[in-house]
C-alpha cells in the first residue's frame, strides 16, 4: 500500500520480509494448526510464510495490495511476481489484492496477519483491514495477529515523526512506518471492533493474540 500523510509517502511494501527471515515461533504456530481447510494470508508480503501454509491447508488464499503482488521482485530466489508464484507453485491457491477485498465473500477457518498491523499508518486503513478480517472469517473461525513488541531496530524510529502506534521515519530507500504493537494494544484494537479475544502470549520478541468474531450488536 502508498499512504500519502501530510505531503510524505510511505511504501508499506518495502517492509516486506523474505522467506528467510520467517520467525520459527510462527512457523511453529502453524504447524500445530495441520488440516484445516480454508486459509487466508491477510498481508502476504513475499509469501514469508507461504511453504507452510501450504502444508496445513487444504486452499490457501493470499491478500496483499495490487502494487504488492504485482510488482517486480525477489521471491524465494526467484524473480517474479506473487500473482505469477503462486500460480506456479500452488494448485488451487487463490490471490486476491486489498483493493478488491469487498468483493471476496469466501469465509475462513484460519486467518493470519503477521506484522502487518505495525505496518499500517492511516487509521481508516486500519479500521477496514480489521472489519474485512472479521467478516472473512468463518463463524467458528479463528484469527491470528502476531506482532513485535520489542527490536533494537525500533531505536532508529524514535527520531522520527510519532504517529498512531509508532513512527515515521525517513531512511535510505524513503520514508517508512513502524509501530510497536503490545499484546495490550492489539486485544484493545480487536475488542474496538467487534472480535472475541480468545488468548494472546508472547515468545521472544513477537506477541500472539488469537481472536474470533464477536457477536453482532
Amino acid at each position: 500500500m502508498h499512504y500519502i500523510l501530510n505531503g510524505i509517502t510511505i511504501k508499506s511494501e518495502n517492509a516486506a520480509k523474505p522467506e528467510a527471515q520467517a520467525s520459527k515461533s510462527v512457523v511453529n504456530y502453524l504447524l500445530d494448526k495441520k488440516g484445516i481447510e480454508r486459509i487466508l494470508d491477510f498481508g502476504c508480503g513475499k509469501l514469508r510464510y507461504s511453504e507452510t501454509l501450504n502444508k496445513i491447508g487444504v486452499s490457501v488464499t493470499y491478500v496483499d495490495s495490487r502494487v504488492q503482488l504485482t510488482r517486480l521482485q525477489t521471491i524465494k530466489g526467484t524473480k517474479t511476481n506473487v500473482v505469477k508464484y503462486v500460480a506456479d507453485n500452488y494448485q488451487g491457491a487463490l490471490v486476491v489484492p486489498f483493493e478488491e477485498i469487498d468483493h471476496h465473500k469466501e469465509k475462513y477457518q484460519l486467518i493470519t496477519c503477521t506484522n502487518v498491523i505495525s505496518a499500517i499508518p492511516c487509521e481508516e486503513t486500519l479500521k477496514k483491514v480489521l472489519a474485512k478480517i472479521n467478516d472473512l472469517l468463518d463463524s467458528d473461525g479463528c484469527a491470528v495477529f502476531v506482532n513485535q513488541h520489542r527490536n533494537s531496530y525500533f531505536k532508529r524510529f524514535l527520531s522520527g515523526q510519532k504517529r498512531l502506534f509508532g513512527h515515521i521515519y525517513k531512511g535510505k530507500r524513503g520514508y517508512s512506518y513502524y509501530g510497536i504493537i503490545t499484546p495490550d494494544v492489539m486485544t484493545k484494537l480487536l475488542e474496538c471492533n467487534g472480535y472475541k479475544v480468545l488468548k494472546s502470549w508472547t515468545v521472544g520478541e513477537s506477541n500472539f493474540v488469537e481472536a474470533s468474531r464477536g457477536k453482532k450488536r
